[in-house]
């Protein structure tokens, strides 16, 4: 029978193998902080984002209501109104 034998080099790359993964593993950790960090902050943005549409729409309807009662600030508004998307939103 062939026996195999371990020869010494492989036993002093253990240190190497183990630093190695190691690092790898403070990377991955790394990684997952700057990950959840940067999800807050997507988070964060959203609600702001959301935020500031409402308000948005709030002024758009106030607008509307005054250009309907003006004709020459209604032409005024109907003008701008073209440069400015106004698809529907989720309430309406």
């Amino acid at each position: 029978k062939r026996v195999q034998t371990i020869g010494i080099g492989l036993v002093n790359n253990v240190p190497r193998a183990t630093s190695a993964y190691a690092a790898a593993r403070q990377e991955d950790s790394q990684l997952c902080v700057d990950l959840t960090a940067a999800n807050n902050v997507i988070a964060f943005l959203w609600v702001e984002q959301d935020d500031m549409r409402a308000q948005l729409r709030a002024m758009e309807r106030m607008f509307d209501v005054i250009a309907s009662g003006n004709p020459e600030i209604m032409w005024a508004w109907d003008s701008v109104c073209q440069f400015v998307h106004r698809g529907p939103t989720p309430e309406e």
